[in-house]
């Protein structure tokens, strides 16, 4: 997939969270229930190299589900 999608999509995940409280850990359980791994080490990925370009809640969602990220070296 196409990374800026994937980072407009994570962003808008973001700001759409009704409650406001663990806005972090919600988005952590979307992308886990709905999005495909491939897609999440994609994100991580940029999220490691360009973090200013996601939510702060994305990037901590990340970290969150950083057991579950593949890391390619």
């Amino acid at each position: 997939m196409i990374t800026s999608r994937l980072v407009a999509m994570a962003n808008q995940i973001a700001l759409g969270v009704p409650d406001r409280t663990h806005v972090a850990a919600q988005v952590a359980q979307h992308l886990r229930t709905f999005w495909a791994p491939s897609m999440i080490n994609e994100l991580a990925a940029h999220a490691a190299a360009s973090p200013a370009d996601l939510r702060p809640e994305v990037v901590e969602a990340l970290e969150n589900l950083r057991p579950m990220v593949v890391h390619h070296d």
